[in-house]
């Protein structure tokens, strides 16, 4: 049976419980078993490798009152890095994982593909789909943690670390394409709508390849070294203009979108003049629209349950999407001719190197390199290993190095970079679960 320490300080409708922590004489340790196939059999054929002893209910309930007075002293059982996860719990918190991911993920491709490069819907899609797949590549290898051989260095942190796209790409290539748009390099229509620029992210593409190696080579230095080079007061000035400029950015989309304010001909109107039902930039409903998801997000933040909260984005997403189908504001024409399954390198673009993009990729390589290392110390801490030593250096190591083999390799996949996110770190807090393996494989 799965160990139940007693502890007297917790109390659940005013009764003493035992609350559920793994330990070694559980599921939650191998070594107990004669065979991993005794243990394998035993965690697939039993309640308790199913549904184990976890409070289930915990997950849903919403922080309302009287809803909440069962859970309101309440702590989640916390599972260990490699401990053993009843299959049930597995398969809710992987979900939780990914949907988490998911805002992150598409975000950027979105605000580069569609304010920058002014690509068209079917190559959007694609980029999309690209960035799916080298985020969950580059995840399990974050996650997983490999040992490069006769070598002290990992691939990867060994936590529930995970990689996605990087936001700090998205000013650097719109500032970039600006400029093309303006000398003519990229195509403009006759009344001045921007047309798709490929060979332009085919160019940002190129020089992603050229300028990763950077934090390739970082992830050879100490992090104290590294902290010395590029003290964080610098670090950190940089990365909060981008938020700065990012912020600016986003309450123009708010408005309908950047690329319509102060638009003409095909971008005269919100979205466009091809919508559904077109409005001019700022308009009330748009307005509404978008306050409908910021308020669904603090409402979740403030009264969801554990899941929820971990989600708050994706209920906002649904919920402004939900208000806009229903509204008309799109059509299920785009879904419907969208290709069932696709892979990498369906749609590939032309590569070159631009110097123009050389000094800014290296300074955001560089900023990534650094601001990563206070994220691997969070998911470290809140995972309950040493934040300090040999071991969590060789965790900086790892991370780093696979930051920059992820956007080595999503360049080759013509996405754009990655770097360590720190938004799962929520869901571990939130749900008490650190576990890397299983939630490893259902990402």
């Amino acid at each position: 049976m799965m160990a139940a320490p007693k502890d007297p300080e917790k109390r659940l409708d005013g009764q003493a419980y035992e609350a559920y922590a793994p330990s070694s004489d559980g599921i939650g340790a191998v070594a107990g078993y004669n065979s991993r196939w005794q243990f394998l059999k035993q965690y697939f054929t039993s309640r308790e490798g199913w549904i184990g002893d976890y409070d289930y209910l915990y997950l849903v309930t919403p922080n309302i009152w009287p809803l909440n007075k069962r859970y309101k002293d309440y702590e989640a059982p916390f599972y260990g890095l490699n401990d053993k996860v009843p299959i049930v719990l597995t398969v809710i918190l992987g979900i939780q994982h990914a949907l988490t991911m998911i805002g992150s993920i598409v975000s950027p491709v979105l605000a580069i593909a569609g304010g920058a490069f002014y690509l068209d819907t079917t190559t959007t899609e694609y980029l999309v789909s690209a960035s799916f797949i080298t985020t969950g590549i580059a995840t399990a290898f974050q996650v997983t943690r490999i040992h490069i051989a006769k070598t002290p260095l990992f691939i990867g942190t060994g936590l529930l670390s995970v990689v996605g796209p990087t936001f700090d790409i998205i000013a650097i290539a719109i500032s970039y394409t600006t400029t093309l748009y303006a000398n003519g390099t990229c195509p403009t229509s006759s009344d001045g709508t921007q047309q798709p620029c490929p060979d332009a992210y085919g160019a940002l593409l190129g020089s992603l390849l050229c300028t990763v190696w950077i934090q390739i080579g970082m992830s050879l230095v100490p992090p104290k070294t590294l902290n010395r080079i590029f003290p964080k007061l610098v670090t950190g000035t940089l990365l909060l203009l981008v938020g700065v400029y990012l912020i600016g950015n986003g309450m123009q989309n708010w408005g309908g979108s950047s690329n319509c304010n102060g638009g003409t001909g095909y971008y005269e109107l919100c979205p466009n003049i091809g919508a559904p039902k077109p409005l001019p930039w700022g308009d009330p409903k748009l307005i509404g629209l978008g306050f409908s998801v910021f308020a669904t997000i603090v409402l979740v933040e403030f009264f969801g349950s554990p899941l929820m909260k971990s989600a708050s984005v994706i209920f906002g997403l649904a919920v402004g999407c939900a208000i806009s189908g229903a509204t008309g504001y799109w059509s299920s024409g785009q879904i419907e001719g969208a290709p069932a399954v696709t892979f990498l390198w369906v749609k590939t673009f032309k590569l070159s190197v631009d110097g123009a993009l050389i000094l800014p990729l290296l300074i955001m390589f560089i900023c990534q390199g650094v601001s990563t290392m206070p994220d691997i110390l969070a998911t470290a801490e809140i995972s309950g290993v040493e934040i300090e030593g040999t071991a969590f250096n060789s965790r900086i190591q790892g991370g780093i190095l696979c930051d920059g083999l992820g956007s080595l390799f999503s360049a080759l996949g013509t996405a754009g970079p990655m770097v360590g996110q720190a938004g799962n770190n929520g869901v571990i807090v939130l749900t008490g679960c650190a576990v890397r393996p299983d939630l490893a494989s259902f990402l």
